[in-house]
């Protein structure tokens, strides 16, 4: 009796009132909607409206600027804003987290799935400088601080465009107003996408040019040195916030310069009565700031590991010079061992303009004194800044790093 009691099974217990699993996760997924709803709208409140153009001279303008960063630092400073920046910052971390665990193995993924060819597999860019193995109590401290500085990175970063956004459309420059800033009623190509390559080349304008500061004798010991004692980055984004926090701060923030350049325009001038010379603006749309340091991101921590990454796009211009480069050369045995060309020779020499490659910031950490620019070497071939990458410099063996420990084999001196 008793074991068929036991094989018995158990009554179920009928709760009208009880909710369903699927009942659950949507209310789950309501919780967090309304939680980050709740987060942005708070954060969102603390940034106060730009006023419009402002003629009146330069002493009513300092004064608005000086009023709006009163009232800001009031704002933030509430215990709520201040919470709700923590929380800001740790979501800003942990995704920092899953983006360099992404860049660092997705590549490699998608080669094995793409190729059957063993060797293409295997293709990694050969370690030539030393590679640091071992982080010091500085910098971890260094990377600790700029993943959290980030978070008021991404505070900044969107508090500027919604505050554009809070004001009225601006005809002048095309820039849509008083939608929101996370609408998607007016996303379109224009404000999405073409504003995408502008971003970027601005952006490693001042990049470029506060990197190749950052090298000067008086002010590389102090600050940019820390980044270069690793000579053969691998670690994707980790590596790539190794950086003395000044650095990251002014590397970071150069996003958001180049976010207001292109929303707001250059100065403009008229010319006469229908001619104007500069450049008056641009909308730019949620999407399209996303992509920008999202992008950013993922070129940023390529250039920090071993993946042969290589973007080009086809350029029949590109194919003519080449081959005229390549008859030069022919003639000449002194230039075929110049490395300061102005095109990539592989790439050239198949019609294809490089729009980037991480193996011209791994030059750059073996050779210093080129490819300053961070997500594209276009400002170095303009300044004669750029050193293209040579498969042909020596590789040593005792440099090579392990797959399965991310550091430095350890080499037999019998062998």
């Amino acid at each position: 009796d008793c074991i068929v009691r036991l094989l018995e099974p158990l009554p179920r217990a009928v709760d009208a009132e009880q909710p369903s699993t699927i009942t659950n996760i949507m209310s789950s997924n309501n919780t967090i909607v309304s939680f980050a709803t709740g987060l942005v709208s708070r954060l969102a409140a603390t940034i106060p409206t730009l006023s419009s153009t402002n003629n009146d001279g330069d002493n009513k303008a300092t004064s608005a600027s000086s009023e709006l960063l009163t009232q800001l630092l009031n704002d933030i400073s509430t215990p709520q804003s201040l919470q709700d920046l923590f929380v800001l910052t740790t979501i800003v971390v942990i995704a920092l987290e899953i983006l360099n665990q992404l860049v660092y193995h997705v590549p490699t993924l998608l080669q094995n799935l793409l190729t059957n060819d063993e060797k293409k597999k295997k293709k990694a860019i050969p370690v030539r400088g030393k590679h640091l193995d071992n982080f010091t109590m500085k910098d971890y401290t260094f990377i600790m601080i700029n993943k959290c500085m980030t978070g008021f990175f991404v505070y900044c970063y969107f508090g500027y465009l919604w505050s554009v956004r809070k004001l009225e459309e601006d005809s002048s420059n095309n820039k849509s107003g008083g939608q929101g800033i996370f609408t998607t009623t007016n996303l379109s190509i224009h404000n999405t996408i073409l504003p995408l390559p502008l971003l970027f080349i601005i952006y490693d304008f001042f990049y470029t040019l506060l990197h190749w500061f950052l090298h000067m004798k008086a002010v590389y010991a102090h600050v940019h040195k820390h980044h270069h004692f690793q000579k053969a980055p691998s670690r994707a984004n980790i590596d790539a916030v190794n950086v003395h926090p000044l650095e990251f701060f002014l590397g970071e923030f150069n996003h958001i310069l180049a976010l207001v350049l292109v929303v707001q325009g250059v100065g403009t001038v008229s010319v006469g009565e229908y001619i104007t010379v500069g450049y008056r603006g641009m909308d730019v749309s949620w999407v399209c700031a996303v992509l920008f340091i999202g992008l950013g991101g993922i070129l940023a921590g390529l250039n920090h590991t071993r993946h042969d990454v290589v973007l080009s796009v086809p350029s029949s211009s590109v194919a003519t010079d080449a081959s005229s480069d390549t008859d030069e050369t022919s003639s000449s045995s002194s230039s075929s061992t110049n490395n300061n060309t102005i095109s990539d020779s592989k790439n050239s020499s198949k019609g294809y303009l490089t729009i980037f490659d991480s193996k011209h910031h791994d030059v750059h950490h073996r050779i210093p004194q080129s490819n300053y620019g961070q997500y594209t070497v276009f400002w170095d071939r303009i300044f004669g800044t750029f050193r293209d990458y040579d498969e042909n410099d020596r590789v040593n063996p005792a440099y090579q790093l392990d797959p399965m420990t991310g550091k430095t084999v350890v080499v037999n001196k019998s062998d």
